[in-house]
């Protein structure tokens, strides 16, 4: 019996997904990266209970991972960027006709 997907499953070959623009992924960044210094200052104060230091503990590595992610994305928005205004410059070459595509 052949692997055939069941019906509404089977993952098209254009689904394009475009990652996190640029501005979101800086923000969630920026928000990440100020969480994860207040909760390590409050750590650090050492004037709460050991449950609060712990979850604060935990709160600023959740928000490390946060920044972290939010850099990556930030990252291939720009290699997303890049490599949509090559695939648009190549669009516009092939449509050229006469001389003006023989100048390159």
């Amino acid at each position: 019996m052949p692997d055939t997907p069941i019906e509404g499953s089977a993952v098209t070959e254009g689904s394009n997904t475009r990652p996190v623009s640029m501005t979101a992924a800086l923000v969630m960044a920026v928000v990440g990266a100020i969480v994860a210094v207040l909760a390590t200052m409050m750590v650090l104060r050492d004037d709460r209970a050991t449950g609060t230091e712990a979850l604060l503990g935990a709160v600023a590595l959740a928000a490390f991972g946060v920044t972290a992610y939010g850099l990556m994305q930030a990252v291939l928005a720009v290699i997303d960027t890049a490599g949509e205004r090559r695939r648009h410059e190549r669009a516009v070459t092939e449509r050229r006709k006469g001389a003006r595509a023989r100048e390159r």
